[in-house]
């Protein structure tokens, strides 16, 4: 098994472990995710917003694997809000639903998958879909939306009150900075970019620990939830997938690398990211740590189904 996978796993099985063992606690994951947000988070943009900044090249045929997670937060945002509606759901459920279905990990669990299902090569593509796709769309559209529609509070948010949240959540910070550090024309110096990448490193262990703490699987949680977990699931893990492989393949009669990765990116799990700022900004934190804790084993299922599906 490839380590970043491995690496998965190892984690939620220590988040469990640690609930269980009694010697953290129950508070713990709020500390985890702090360290998340605060520090591990804004170390990742500071390293890759000037580096993606750098090598992005327009192009056409770029809009392709950019623009995909963009429309898939769009398309989740509009169903869920839908369904949430329709269903008399609260906005902490409908909420949680919208980050993590429409954010997915394109990059710890995918480029794996990718390396393995289409070889090395497919992760110069699948970059592309992470980092002005996935990634920058959960630093911005994400932290907005979650600021808007956060059930923190209880007061109808403003858009003086949206714009206070999203100006002092620390991630967005860094993206500000680090455009306006790239637009100076200074390089970051080699010491403090070490640094910066040993700090950004830990963002993925640390959330996963922290989802682990929290994934209670019991009978009775998952007759709670199923309904929006079912939904969840298969929105990003069925038909997000089937959405693109219909607009790009069927009807703009795309084809080649380009497509085929795009495609099986947006049949990967929710993004870690996501459901971190889903439990920063108040929204249902069950329903975000069981996309999580079942939709990452359950991709790498479905994904492979994908590529055997349509390439």
């Amino acid at each position: 098994m490839n380590a970043n996978l491995a690496l998965i796993f190892v984690c939620l099985l220590l988040g469990i472990g640690l609930r269980l063992s009694k010697h953290f606690p129950p508070t713990a994951p709020s500390v985890f995710n702090g360290f998340v947000v605060w520090i591990s988070f804004p170390a990742l943009v500071l390293l890759r917003i000037p580096e993606l900044l750098n090598t992005l090249v327009p192009s056409a045929q770029l809009l392709i694997p950019i623009s995909m997670a963009w429309i898939q937060f769009a398309l989740s945002l509009l169903f869920f809000t839908a369904v949430g509606r329709a269903l008399k759901w609260k906005a902490a459920k409908t909420g949680a639903l919208v980050l993590t279905a429409g954010l997915g990990n394109t990059s710890f669990v995918a480029f794996p998958l990718l390396d393995f299902l289409l070889g090395p090569q497919s992760i110069r593509v699948g970059v592309l879909v992470d980092q002005p796709g996935s990634f920058l769309a959960v630093s911005t559209v994400g932290i907005i939306y979650a600021s808007a529609l956060s059930p923190l509070g209880g007061k109808r948010p403003t858009l003086a009150s949206i714009a206070k949240k999203v100006l002092y959540f620390p991630p967005f910070v860094a993206v500000i900075f680090s455009a306006l550090w790239w637009g100076t024309g200074i390089k970051i110096a080699p010491a403090v970019s070490e640094v910066l990448e040993k700090l950004a490193q830990t963002l993925v262990p640390l959330a996963l620990v922290s989802v682990g703490f929290q994934l209670r699987l019991s009978p009775a949680i998952v007759r709670r939830q199923w309904k929006p977990i079912s939904l969840g699931l298969a929105f990003k893990l069925v038909l997000i997938p089937a959405f693109f492989a219909a607009l790009y393949v069927l009807i703009l009669k795309t084809s080649g690398e380009l497509t085929t990765v795009t495609v099986l990116q947006s049949a990967m799990a929710p993004m870690v990211t996501a459901a971190i700022v889903a439990e920063e900004f108040g929204f249902d934190t069950e329903i975000a740590n069981l996309m999580l804790g079942i939709g990452i084993p359950l991709s790498l299922i479905t994904v492979p189904l994908w590529k055997q599906l349509l390439f």
